[in-house]
């Protein structure tokens, strides 16, 4: 029970799981519609690894865009750092994922991850930076 606690706490710590949701079903949803040309098992492959990846990985992303953007001063400076560092790392480890074995069209798989990243990385640090600076006033 103790390791189960462990992990939860880990987890809750380094996950932000409204974001880890909604990136695995929308870039789930948005992976199958791209391979379903290639057949339903095809396509069905490509958007399980996405949204499982991206509950986790994607999860740990928005945290981690969030804490580059906190940690860092200026604010000009600190929102696209966020950006950059951790969404770069997030579509490298898409393109990664989506290279192995299994999803028939690897690089348009990762292209809606980089669109969102730059997107919704930036909302996030944005929102972050405005939630710290409320706090303190």
């Amino acid at each position: 029970m103790k390791t189960a606690q462990r992990l939860r706490s880990f987890l809750d710590r380094h996950i932000d799981y409204r974001a880890a949701v909604l990136g695995a079903l929308l870039l789930g949803s948005i992976v199958f519609v791209i391979n379903l040309e290639h057949g339903w098992p095809g396509a069905l492959t490509a958007a399980s690894k996405q949204g499982i990846y991206t509950f986790f990985a994607g999860g740990y992303m928005a945290r981690l865009n969030e804490r580059i953007a906190l940690a860092i001063s200026p604010a000009w400076l600190a929102v696209p750092a966020g950006v950059l560092g951790a969404g770069g790392l997030a579509v490298s480890l898409t393109y990664l994922v989506h290279s192995l074995r299994g999803t028939p069209e690897p690089l348009n798989s990762t292209l809606p991850t980089l669109v969102l990243c730059l997107v919704f990385f930036t909302f996030l640090g944005i929102h972050a930076r405005h939630k710290r600076s409320q706090a303190a006033a």
